[in-house]
């Protein structure tokens, strides 16, 4: 029997960015868990896709959602609204990958990372705070990057120089959201995946494995059910006293404290 404190039974879940790997994995272990999850992407093909790849994808409820979009972000809400009448927790897992240089990259490619990539995490947390948790609280998790936070992108396969930028504006972020939230009754935590087995790699598990776990202490690149699990701790009773943290899940590559 599994302990409430770990699950997340009747609770309302909105996951951006549910069509990679990490979020449809995301997506699956909230449904799991007993939740009602509405899963977004910008692009509603590759979402019900992926789900359709999850074990119980089908349950989840699937919209099309540009997340630098407010308009787009409220007509899911109402959505939502209508369905459910409430919203409990909201990850902010949408997100793109680029290699642009800060100094000689393309400003508009630059821009747009950081537009979808840590702009949407404000976009979407502000509406979701005034629409439905300011009075009644709430869960807010966030998707950041071990690596690519502590701008390793020359140490490491972590990105481009924008997308380390850009994730590690989504930690700072969180803190700061964290404190704002805190009166209201809403935690806010973000988790920092290391090197995980996704399509956004765009090569074989094995190439990644070879390139990359004689780094990792535990042997092995993360799976996305890796950083699933965190993400529904974040959203359960079992955290109700952590707000503002950030969450390394990368095998034991980057240790802080």
């Amino acid at each position: 029997m599994t302990s409430p404190l770990f699950s997340t039974p009747g609770n309302t879940v909105l996951v951006t960015g549910a069509g990679g790997g990490i979020g449809a994995a995301i997506v699956a272990a909230f449904l799991s868990n007993g939740a009602n999850v509405i899963a977004t992407d910008a692009n509603q093909d590759a979402l019900e896709r992926a789900l359709a790849k999850v074990e119980g994808g089908e349950k989840a409820v699937t919209m099309s959602m540009d997340v630098t979009s407010e308009k787009d972000i409220e007509r899911v809400m109402d959505a939502v609204a209508q369905r459910f009448g409430r919203l409990d927790a909201l990850v902010n897992n949408a997100g793109i990958k680029s290699a642009e240089s800060l100094l000689s990259g393309d400003k508009a490619k630059i821009d747009r990372t950081m537009e979808i990539n840590s702009g949407a995490v404000l976009l979407c947390s502000k509406l979701v705070v005034h629409r439905f948790m300011k009075e009644s609280g709430g869960r807010i998790v966030n998707i950041g990057s071990s690596l690519s936070s502590q701008g390793a992108v020359f140490n490491y396969q972590a990105g481009g120089a924008d997308y380390c930028f850009s994730k590690a504006v989504v930690h700072d972020l969180t803190k700061l959201l964290a404190y704002e939230c805190a009166p209201f009754g809403i935690n806010v935590n973000g988790v920092a995946p290391g090197i995980i087995d996704t399509p956004m790699h765009g090569r074989p598990r094995e190439e990644t494995e070879a390139r990359h776990a004689g780094r990792i202490p535990l042997g092995r690149v993360g799976s996305p059910e890796d950083i699933a699990g965190i993400a529904v701790f974040l959203a359960s009773p079992a955290s109700a006293y952590i707000t503002g943290q950030i969450v390394h899940v990368n095998g034991g590559m980057l240790m802080n404290g």
